[in-house]
């Protein structure tokens, strides 16, 4: 055991994969690691938008590639790793962002669209992990960073079964944090408050005016304000560059409040 740690390599030697990476906190981490010098592999199931974020990427001086991924699928998380490790080498750092949104009632859903939300957001990332963190361990370094929810300790209603995914991701990071204590990789959760992102958007009016009355009922609507995207990349970018020695297990970002004037 020794009690000193090997710096934390520059960027530019640190490769990085992220999932999700189509829209929302899945692009917003790949644009804000690309601009720290991670070559960065963007990996989701939407390859049109892939090829638009590289293009970005590279046109503000970065580096990244596209692969099309869907984290559901072992054989096309198997390649997505394959391609990543072709295009840069070995990854250090694993930005899980995949995800999808069915609101419901628990007990209404159609069992079948609940397993499946589950499936997207817990299952996958073991998937992932299974696939990455053991050429992690081995090399005696690496970040892995899981985007959780704030879901997972306040329950929102009519969140179909996002919310126990969450609050599974979230104990699962726990337990590997412990697992993999003494390796060298560390393991971090950023946990979004409300984010302004495309999930809900294609809700239906009244499944959109049901969820809203339901939050408000049970006080998740003190004010209207949302995070962006780019707010939770900025916590992503800590957690991924904290010097060797020290590391953020958790950081949750949640959306300040409108400013009143008259505030007494």
């Amino acid at each position: 055991m020794s009690l000193r740690f090997p710096p934390l390599a520059p960027a530019a030697e640190r490769p990085a994969l992220v999932t999700g990476a189509s829209s929302g906190i899945g692009r917003a981490s790949a644009e804000a690691l690309a601009a720290l010098g991670h070559p960065v592999v963007v990996g989701a199931r939407r390859a049109e938008r892939l090829a638009e974020l590289v293009e970005a990427i590279r046109g503000a001086g970065g580096e990244a590639t596209a692969c099309a991924v869907d984290v559901t699928d072992p054989d096309s998380v198997a390649a997505f790793v394959a391609a990543a490790d072709e295009a840069y080498g070995a990854p250090d750092v694993l930005v899980s962002s995949a995800g999808t949104l069915t609101m419901g009632r628990v007990w209404e859903m159609d069992p079948d669209a609940f397993a499946a939300q589950l499936e997207i957001h817990l299952l996958s990332v073991q998937r992932l992990l299974h696939a990455v963190m053991p050429g992690m361990v081995g090399r005696r370094r690496g970040d892995v960073v899981l985007i959780g929810s704030d879901v997972a300790y306040t329950a929102r209603p009519r969140s179909g079964a996002y919310v126990a995914a969450k609050a599974g991701l979230e104990t699962m990071a726990h337990q590997i944090r412990k697992e993999a204590e003494g390796t060298g990789v560390r393991v971090g959760v950023v946990r979004p408050g409300p984010v302004m992102t495309e999930m809900g958007t294609e809700f239906d009016p009244a499944t959109a005016e049901a969820v809203i009355n339901d939050w408000v009922r049970h006080g998740f609507g003190r004010h209207p304000r949302m995070c962006k995207p780019a707010d939770l990349a900025r916590g992503v970018a800590a957690l991924v560059s904290m010097p060797r020695g020290a590391q953020i297990t958790e950081l949750e970002i949640q959306p300040e409040a409108p400013i009143e004037e008259n505030w007494t």
